[in-house]
């Protein structure tokens, strides 16, 4: 039994080379990758046991900024979601803690409008095999509805969100790479069904559906420590203990027997409080015990490689043609939507 810790780390270096060799191939390609085969997906996510840091290792190493063009970024003045003036600073508090909440709440017009949408286009009740219907706000019988990213990009406001030049910019300068915004995630959480903790994401664990990749997440309702914040082992980005690096959910034990109970952090928030998560690092969302919690996420991401992506379809804002025309390398999913392009 003594060989086996050995035997692992081995073959979690093999397999790290074969995601290399995988993700340069990728990167080269110009053709459309709408996949990556689940073994090498599978293999990416062993690697990453290794250290933290290693998706970042391998994306750059695999990933060239062969053109200016892949570094345009729109006016960040033009955000709506993040003063300009912060942005160095969300990337230091990134670097240090792995997490940045930022001081600028979003005005209420916006997330009042956001909300509203959320409350009547179609979701899915996770874990339920039901069809897309609306949110039943008052009576949820599920711990967690996802809205999909192809309906949530008709609300003109989420549209926004996804092709922020603030937060595509913060992410480069955090990554130090040309970024990708990857998806958007949207969702309500309940208190239906705690016991489905693992199905809903409410476990400890990493996300690495990417090598390298940043995300941000805005609360559209007031956030208590009762209604299901988003919380963040500080320093895990960065620092991992051995007992905790195998990919999958981590328990509230498991981690304070790693000796890292003084490093969970809840963020809480009214609505309109955005952070800026690197989601390799342990974190979890908290079970709401005392009312319900909307959550909009998008993902900036170095390289599709990895977990299958959309291309959704969606008549753009003129404010999305235009952040398209802008910094196309970032928005590349949405090009037949901006372009008008159905090839």
């Amino acid at each position: 039994m003594a060989r086996q810790p050995m035997i692992d780390t081995a073959l979690r270096a093999m397999w790290t080379a074969k995601t290399l060799r995988a993700a340069r191939s990728f990167s080269r390609d110009e053709a459309a990758h709408p996949t990556t085969s689940s073994d090498l997906q599978y293999r990416m996510r062993a690697a990453m046991d290794l250290h933290p840091r290693m998706g970042k290792y391998l994306s750059r190493r695999t990933v060239r900024a062969n053109s200016p063009d892949m570094w345009a970024v729109a006016e960040p003045e033009t955000s709506r979601f993040v003063d300009p003036a912060e942005i160095d600073d969300a990337v230091a508090g990134v670097r240090k803690d792995g997490f940045y909440v930022f001081s600028k709440v979003v005005d209420r017009s916006i997330t009042d409008a956001i909300r509203a949408f959320a409350e009547q286009v179609p979701c899915v009740a996770r874990g339920a095999g039901a069809p897309a219907a609306p949110y039943p706000r008052t009576s949820p019988t599920v711990g967690r509805y996802d809205i999909l990213e192809e309906p949530a990009l008709a609300c003109p406001e989420v549209q926004e969100f996804a092709t922020d030049p603030g937060l595509a910019l913060v992410a480069q300068k955090y990554l130090e790479q040309p970024v990708i915004m990857d998806e958007v995630a949207f969702w309500w959480t309940t208190t239906a069904r705690s016991d489905d903790a693992d199905l809903n994401a409410q476990l400890f664990h990493q996300d690495r559906d990417r090598l390298s990749f940043l995300k941000y997440f805005i609360y559209l309702t007031d956030v208590t420590p009762d209604t299901g914040p988003h919380v963040y082992v500080r320093g895990t980005h960065e620092r991992l203990p051995s007992a905790l690096r195998r990919d999958g959910r981590k328990s509230d034990d498991a981690v304070v027997a790693a000796g890292l109970g003084g490093n969970v952090t809840e963020l809480t928030g009214p609505a309109g409080t955005l952070m800026a998560v690197d989601t390799i690092g342990l974190h979890k969302g908290k079970t709401p015990t005392a009312g319900d919690r909307l959550a909009l996420e998008s993902e900036f991401a170095t390289s599709l490689f990895g977990a299958d992506y959309e291309l959704p379809s969606f008549s753009p804002t003129p404010l999305t043609r235009a952040r398209f025309s802008q910094m196309p390398w970032v928005l590349q999913r949405y090009a037949n939507p901006c372009t008008g392009d159905t090839n």
